[in-house]
């Protein structure tokens, strides 16, 4: 059996070929630019702010409901005093330290891969007061970040 192959001049299977490689490319790119937004909407948002002088208010957004851990530890006996883990879009909390022994404490949240960590000095136990290291405006070159 005999099997005759012809080719046809290049010109004209460029001009066929062309507009299906032109939509594929341009449907590729589109696929590629919302996978990107889709990624930068699903990234968890962590706020915290001092709410008074004895409370931390703290509000995630977790729009792809990963694991959110949140942790409050004392520094000065190692001691977990908060352990909570959810899988909530929207989750806020206040967390308020009066009464509490006067003494070093961690904020840890931990929300898929991403970890925060906030900084709590708690003086006196009579009038509780709190500084947020992290949250107080950059005094100088050692501040490691500003949490607005």
């Amino acid at each position: 059996m005999k099997t005759s192959l012809t080719s046809r001049p290049a010109a004209a299977t460029q001009t066929r070929t062309a507009p299906y490689l032109r939509a594929l490319l341009l449907g590729g790119l589109a696929i590629v630019g919302s996978a990107g937004t889709a990624l930068a909407q699903s990234a968890p948002a962590v706020k915290a702010k001092q709410a008074d002088a004895q409370a931390l208010w703290l509000t995630v957004e977790n729009p792809a409901q990963q694991r959110l851990q949140m942790q409050v530890v004392s520094l000065d006996n190692s001691t977990c005093l908060v352990n909570e883990v959810n899988h909530l879009t929207s989750y806020g909390s206040k967390l308020n330290f009066k009464g509490m022994p006067a003494g070093q404490y961690a904020v840890l949240l931990r929300v898929g891969r991403e970890r925060f960590r906030y900084s709590v000095d708690v003086q006196g136990k009579a009038q509780t007061t709190i500084s947020v290291r992290e949250l107080t405006p950059a005094k100088s070159p050692e501040a490691v970040a500003v949490v607005r």
